[in-house]
């Protein structure tokens, strides 16, 4: 997997502040973490929006125009560690005009976990001193 620390050099990037996507190990987008905003939804999916300039835009276009429906990638928030993700699309992109600041484009990234905890992790305690043994 991909160095974080090469990236952060690399791109002259704060990591604490970033969110970093990771295809095929040498294929590297950094986003600052103030323009993103995450949910997560009940069925594993995540949709990841994104309030970037134009110049940040295309970048954001062309590095996720590579993918396929499926294709596994990787993110990873503030250094919290690399997850596993199935692409699953983009929105359609949509201009937000204020005059408070510049113009900024606003899109979805859709994406799935790779790995999902199984229904049956859970188990019955086997002892009486831990009430937290039988968490899996």
């Amino acid at each position: 997997m991909t160095n974080l620390n090469d990236v952060a050099q690399d791109n002259d990037v704060n990591l604490e502040e970033s969110v970093v996507f990771i295809k095929d190990n040498d294929d590297v987008l950094s986003v600052d973490i103030s323009s993103v905003g995450i949910k997560q939804r009940a069925d594993d999916t995540m949709g990841v929006r994104f309030s970037l300039s134009p110049k940040q835009t295309k970048e954001l276009e062309k590095f996720f125009n590579k993918f396929q429906n499926g294709e596994k990638f990787y993110f990873n928030i503030s250094q919290t560690g690399y997850r596993p993700v199935y692409y699953r699309g983009l929105s359609p992109i949509t201009k937000e005009v204020s005059r408070e600041y510049d113009s900024k484009f606003n899109v979805t990234l859709f994406m799935q976990k790779a790995i999902v905890a199984p229904d049956d992790s859970y188990f019955e305690p086997t002892c009486e001193c831990c009430k937290f043994c039988h968490i899996g």
